[in-house]
């Protein structure tokens, strides 16, 4: 009897270990090699449109518009909240289109 428990304790350990490497395998080593697969994709694959300086100031303006919406004006200033174009100006946006360009640029070119 006390072999028969020995004997089942042994082949539950044996299945045991078999599914956690399994597991192991399907949890680390697929989505590896899928990575990898996918890497040597996305390194051919070049953007097809670029966009135009005043493409993309229009862009960030309305990035801005959205975070200046969303932004909690202090219940202390009885004033209403200013729209964007009083706090930031075109002047403004079109500098921080510009610095982000310029730091692609940097990043690319390193």
């Amino acid at each position: 009897m006390k072999e028969r428990i020995n004997s089942d304790i042994k082949s539950h350990l044996i299945r045991s270990t078999f599914y956690m490497l399994l597991l192991a395998l399907v949890v680390c080593v697929i989505p590896l090699a899928l990575a990898q697969r996918n890497a040597g994709k996305q390194s051919v694959a070049k953007p097809e449109a670029t966009l135009t300086f005043t493409e993309r100031v229009a862009n960030q303006r309305a990035i801005e518009e959205i975070y200046w919406r969303h932004r909690i004006w202090p219940k202390e200033r009885p004033a209403p909240k200013p729209s964007l174009d009083a706090v930031m100006s075109q002047t403004q946006i079109e500098n921080k289109v510009a610095d982000y360009l310029r730091k692609s640029q940097a990043l690319e070119d390193y």
